[in-house]
């Protein structure tokens, strides 16, 4: 019923975790790893997992993911970064989602003890919740017919995943599920609370008004550093 695609690059360290949790969840879920051009030791690592590993020289994150759709053959599709990881009961509610839902994503945790973690994680959600707007950290999922019928991911040079979802309530009702997924917390772990916040909320805040992508990345990576 459900194809797992996980898009990697030079992810040996944290990828185990990730897909011994789909592993541990259903033994009939189809997982899909989608490389992009590696040059540690993920492929032979997402190997030792399964059989359906693609490997593509420099793809985007949005090439990676549409490929993993195209060989996929099940109902729903869902897409699981390399540093996440599912929790236990995940599956089973993505399994029971109405037939009138679409596509949605799930509520994410921060690893970690910083009590920011915990507050970026409530924030997100919350703003998913609200806006129906979802982030890919959070396990996006689409029914793979409507994957299709919406040309799957855009090559965007930024929030890419944020189109996405937004195009994707134009084809019915999407939902934000309980999870919890876990992600690392890793791309925050040396920057500033404030600073975190305030990129993001710029990125968003310039998408809805129009701001060029390629400006938006220049500005969010550029002052990430």
């Amino acid at each position: 019923m459900i194809s797992v695609i996980v898009p990697t690059r030079n992810e040996e360290d944290l990828l185990p975790q990730c897909l011994e949790s789909v592993l541990n969840e259903k033994d009939k879920l189809q997982l899909i790893v989608v490389d992009g051009d590696s040059s540690d030791r993920t492929v032979d690592i997402a190997r030792s997992y399964t059989r359906q590993v693609v490997v593509l020289e420099k793809a985007d994150l949005a090439a990676q993911l549409n490929a993993g759709a195209e060989i996929a053959d099940r109902d729903i599709l869902l897409f699981l970064h390399a540093d996440s990881r599912l929790e236990p009961g995940v599956i089973d509610q993505l399994e029971s989602i109405p037939a009138e839902v679409v596509g949605g994503a799930f509520k994410m945790q921060l690893d970690g003890n910083r009590f920011f973690y915990r507050l970026l994680s409530l924030g997100g959600n919350l703003y998913c919740r609200f806006t129906g707007t979802y982030f890919g950290d959070r396990g996006m999922f689409v029914r793979s017919a409507i994957f299709k019928k919406m040309g799957g991911f855009k090559s965007l040079p930024i929030l890419s995943d944020v189109e996405f979802s937004r195009r994707l309530s134009r084809y019915g009702r999407t939902v934000l599920l309980k999870g919890p997924l876990k992600s690392s917390s890793r791309k925050f772990d040396n920057e500033g609370a404030i600073h975190t916040l305030y990129l993001i909320i710029y990125a968003l805040a310039a998408y809805r008004l129009g701001v060029p992508l390629e400006l938006i990345k220049n500005k969010y990576y550029r002052q990430s550093k």
